[in-house]
């Protein structure tokens, strides 16, 4: 996780169908979930800001070649 931060920890409750919920568990041993959350959220935070920024230079491109 990203412990280098000294950011605030906070819990939040996921809800997710027992199925997942059990491989989760077996997947993810007790102090890792967290990790996996926090680094799958900040990969899709970044993907989007990529899809972000590539939508805008494509906008301003095409503008441009007017």
């Amino acid at each position: 996780m990203l412990k280098k931060n000294k950011e605030k920890i906070e819990r939040i409750i996921i809800k997710l169908p027992k199925s997942v919920a059990d491989y989760f568990r077996l997947a993810f041993p007790h102090g890792k979930r967290s990790e996996f959350v926090t680094q799958s959220i900040l990969q899709h935070k970044h993907e989007k800001l990529i899809k972000k920024m590539e939508e805008d230079l494509r906008k301003v491109g095409a503008t441009r070649q007017k």
